[in-house]
């Protein structure tokens, strides 16, 4: 089994590692510096980067995500350690007092690796060292009745498998749990765009803040851990790791003035500014600011401003893998945004995929069918103003088809064949039988639909491009008029466009109060509406009698989703 370096064996590799630093020190000093360019430059030039996206791919070579990893845990007692001023229990239920779970509550524990039996064998540390800390993880996840957590190494647990950061993730609604997996297996294979290490890890935890269970390991059944995107992981890969890197929160390449600001801002607030992106690398916001700047400033031509900013080559790479993966999780979330040092260009780089290749399909509230396809990126600005244009779409679809020589089914089925005996023992018995969806006898067919998931969402994509574009719905009282607007829809074909508004008082519209079709206009104006609870929606049709709903949704007291709808309420009487 692997070993954690301890501190004998870490002295020993410090001091290698020191020696190792002068040699390639001396050696540099009397080597010849490199020739960037033939063409004497001047003080004020500085080196710029090959702008080409390029992962060292080898850093997969000796990694097998396909070994089921046993991680061991013991958290503290108050007792033992005087900063556990909190139970795991209390830990687990802290997602209620703080929605940004980074800043929330973490407990000490000590961190060692095992095998199916227990930890491993000789420690030359006590067991009862701390050399971590534990905390929840996950936006959504955070309600599920199984947590993820995030685990920090400190420097005297050593590394796990080069890493500092374990991010283990319960995937609790991802019924085949291996949905991260299988993504990340394929970005592997691919160039132009980075992928993560992943591995399947089975968590027991010595909960010592309980007396029950405070001198057995519990198990907590199957995780999947992803590799954590910081310095380290950029370096790992032959990347800058000193650039910008960016992870996507509620991010649509909008300008956010009132959030995005410079730090030497007298206004700027890391936590606003973090409400849409958060900072993973270098403070210094000008280059992003900047790209934004221009991105939104519609005098500028779209395609001058693309390549200044971005790589064709990396974001349609990231576009179709995502439209191919069904991942209807990235429109404005779910991905890192990384520019180098020295580089202009920004970088796609892809996170989470517990809600891809396939989830949508097993939800009870069936998803728009705009979520399946290219519409599902309009909302946001960068991907709008690139597929406004003919040439663009092309190269989309092109580059979907390339994809397909490696994403497939004969490929996804060799894949899943080498997941499915790892997880299925584990996710068919407690603790994770308990918290499954489905029959346990069903498990395996479940897990089979994944062999073909992207040959659906690959023809859905094609259907995609024959409809019109979602739009936003806005509502206005203004004097004595009610008035509902609507964005134009945009149609890939430049077909003739007509929008069909309705008005009721109920969101299944069997019974209207106003209704007007073939609208070639943007507005619906109105008398004022008395007191009450109302809902409208606009339906866009093109010539070919293609149709598409609005990007709002609706969800009611039962927590049911209306897509395409808004509620609005007129004040006057209770709702």
């Amino acid at each position: 089994m692997k070993r954690l370096p301890y501190p004998k064996t870490m002295i020993g590799i410090l001091v290698l590692f020191l020696i190792l630093l002068a040699l390639q020190a001396a050696l540099k000093s009397s080597s010849t510096p490199t020739v960037v360019s033939s063409e004497k430059k001047t003080d004020t030039e500085t080196a710029v980067l090959d702008p080409t996206f390029k992962e060292d791919k080898r850093v997969y070579d000796r990694h097998d995500g396909n070994k089921l990893e046993h991680v061991y845990v013991t958290v503290f007692d108050q007792a033992s350690v005087p900063e556990n001023d909190l139970t795991l229990f209390d830990l687990n239920e802290s997602y209620k007092q703080y929605s940004n779970l980074e800043s929330g509550p973490k407990l000490f524990i000590h961190f060692e690796t095992g095998d199916a039996e227990g930890p491993d064998g000789i420690h030359w540390l006590d067991d009862q060292t701390v050399n971590a800390t534990i905390q929840l993880r996950g936006r959504s996840s955070r309600l599920e009745p199984q947590k993820s957590y995030k685990i920090r190494l400190q420097d005297s647990a050593g590394l796990w498998y080069g890493q500092s950061v374990l991010n283990l993730n319960k995937h609790a609604d991802d019924r085949t749990r291996v949905r991260n997996r299988l993504a990340f297996s394929y970005y592997e294979m691919l160039d132009d765009i980075s992928s993560l290490r992943t591995n399947f890890v089975q968590l027991h935890v010595r909960d010592m803040t309980n007396p029950a269970v405070a001198d057995e390991f519990v198990d907590y059944g199957l995780f999947t851990h992803v590799e954590q995107l910081n310095e380290d992981g950029l370096a790992a890969r032959g990347l800058n790791p000193d650039g910008h890197l960016y992870k996507a929160e509620n991010f649509e390449f909008h300008r956010y003035p009132d959030a995005l600001k410079l730090k030497s801002d007298p206004d700027y607030d890391k936590k606003t500014f973090e409400s849409v992106l958060k900072i993973n690398g270098s403070d210094n916001h000008e280059e992003l600011l900047t790209m934004l700047d221009d991105l939104n400033d519609l005098s500028q031509p779209f395609d001058k401003v693309f390549d200044k900013y971005f790589d064709e080559d990396n974001y349609l790479t990231w576009l179709g893998t995502n439209i191919l993966f069904g991942n209807y999780d990235t429109m404005s979330t779910n991905y890192y945004l990384y520019s180098p040092l020295n580089s202009e260009k920004w970088y796609f780089m892809p996170w989470d995929f517990d809600k891809a290749l396939g989830r949508d399909t097993e939800r009870t509230d069936p998803m728009p069918s705009w979520q399946r396809g290219i519409q599902r990126y309009w909302g946001t600005v960068l991907h709008r103003r690139y597929l406004k244009d003919p040439k663009n779409v092309a190269a989309l679809q092109a580059k979907v088809e390339e994809l397909t020589e490696t994403i497939n089914p004969e490929t996804t089925k060799q894949l899943i064949d080498g997941f499915y005996p790892v997880v299925e023992p584990v996710v068919t018995s407690e603790p994770d039988l308990r918290f499954l969806d489905i029959e346990a006898t069903a498990y395996e067919p479940s897990f089979r639909k994944l062999e073909t998931i992207t040959t659906m969402y690959e023809e859905e994509f094609l259907l995609s491009l024959e409809k019109p574009m979602p739009i936003f719905l806005q509502y206005a009282r203004e004097k004595e008029k009610d008035v509902f607007r609507w964005d134009a829809s945009y149609d890939l074909q430049n077909d003739e466009l007509t929008y069909h508004f309705e008005l009721s008082r109920t969101p299944d519209f069997t019974s209207l109060i106003a209704e007007q079709n073939d609208m070639t206009t943007f507005a619906y104006e109105m008398s004022a509406l008395d007191p009450g609870r109302y809902y409208w929606r606009v339906t866009v049709t093109d010539a070919e009698g293609n149709e598409q709903i609005p990007f709002d949704y609706y969800r009611d007291n039962d927590r049911k989703l209306h897509w395409g709808i808004q509620q609005i309420v007129i004040p006057g009487e209770a709702s």
